[in-house]
């Protein structure tokens, strides 16, 4: 066992041995080099990317019970404000929500007359205080009744400025205004006047101003160099935008071999929703960047050479990306150098004899 690993040593030190050629050697092999050219960002190709809205921008209204329509304020892709009215409805329900509610503030008054004279009564001891107790618990009961009254209003859609007239001026309002909940834009629109709707069907959906998502299938070469919360720089139609990863997939598609990742788009992009686009991908790293001709393989390694004077040492990279020219490798001081770019296969054999 000891001889193994003596001999993986060895072996080791052998690979990463430096190589000295003379003058003549370098000029009858034509060895040329270039300096490693350092870069802040690596692009990772083009892919197809899908702008969607993120569930949490988007706002469906609807009603809990059956309304009929009978105005329509704002259509389709139209730009709202937060309580700016969108269409007047009508119900049976809420005419009924209005006649208890009413119904319970005009108990609630009658209670506290009959407990305030009571309360009077009660201190010049004409009647029992029983009774001025009793008082008191049905004016407690009317106003827990009155609390869910206004609740179930609220709930209906009602303002506080329309359950204000219903409980002061005891009257009942025909008609309803049904007002946006936030402020964006309207995506959909489903409903017409003197249409009637179903409870809890979308009557609108709005999207809220704020950063969209890009998605795309991107292959698990490319893919495993993405994490969550990375800086990226997403191009399109030749403009940068400054972007970062929200989630990669655990998974990958067995039948494409890519997972799903998701970007972020901050809302300066204007990219619309659906759109499908072409996008340039780039990873914010430093690295280098060298002529694919200095990168060889050996084994499951890739190496290139470095001249230091007279001698070449041999090391190791990582390619992170490559194109047709050049190859993207892991930041690594040692490759501030001249880099070997022709004759490595010369290099290369020297190891394995050397081996």
């Amino acid at each position: 066992m000891k001889k193994i690993i003596i001999l993986q040593i060895l072996l080791s030190l052998s690979l990463f041995a430096d190589i000295t050629l003379s003058a003549e050697e370098e000029k009858n092999w034509q060895i040329k080099t270039v300096v490693g050219k350092e870069v802040t960002h690596i692009p990772l190709g083009e892919y197809i990317m899908k702008v969607t809205t993120p569930p949490k921008l988007l706002h469906t209204l609807s009603v809990p019970y059956e309304a009929q329509i009978v105005n329509l304020n704002r259509v389709n892709f139209e730009k709202v404000d937060k309580g700016e009215p969108l269409a007047l409805l009508t119900a049976t329900e809420w005419i009924e929500a209005q006649r208890k509610a009413i119904a319970d503030t005009i108990e609630l008054m009658h209670h506290e007359h009959l407990a305030e004279r009571k309360a009077k009564l009660c201190q010049e001891e004409i009647i029992a205080q029983k009774e001025c107790l009793v008082a008191e618990a049905e004016v407690k009961t009317d106003k827990i009744k009155l609390s869910a009254s206004k609740t179930l209003l609220k709930a209906y859609g009602a303002s506080e400025s329309m359950i204000k007239k219903v409980y002061t001026d005891l009257v009942i309002l025909p008609n309803m205004q049904l007002l946006s909940p936030v402020k964006g834009t309207l995506l959909e629109v489903n409903i017409q006047p003197g249409k009637s709707v179903s409870p809890s069907s979308a009557l609108f959906v709005i999207k809220v101003d704020g950063e969209n998502w890009l998605e795309s299938d991107i292959p698990q070469a490319v893919a495993k160099n993405l994490k969550s919360a990375q800086e990226v720089i997403i191009t399109v139609n030749g403009k940068d935008i400054q972007s970062k990863v929200l989630n990669v997939s655990p998974v990958i598609n067995p039948h494409n071999q890519t997972r799903y990742v998701r970007f972020s788009l901050p809302q300066e992009a204007n990219l619309l929703s659906g759109l499908r686009q072409k996008v340039q991908l780039n990873i914010k790293e430093k690295a280098f960047i060298v002529n694919k001709k200095a990168v060889v393989q050996d084994g499951d390694r890739n190496l290139v050479f470095i001249k230091d004077g007279q001698k070449y040492k041999a090391q190791e990279v990582n390619v992170i990306a490559e194109n047709a020219e050049s190859c993207y490798l892991d930041y690594n001081i040692a490759l501030n150098g001249s880099i070997v770019i022709s004759s490595t296969s010369i290099f290369q054999n020297m190891l394995k004899e050397g081996e």
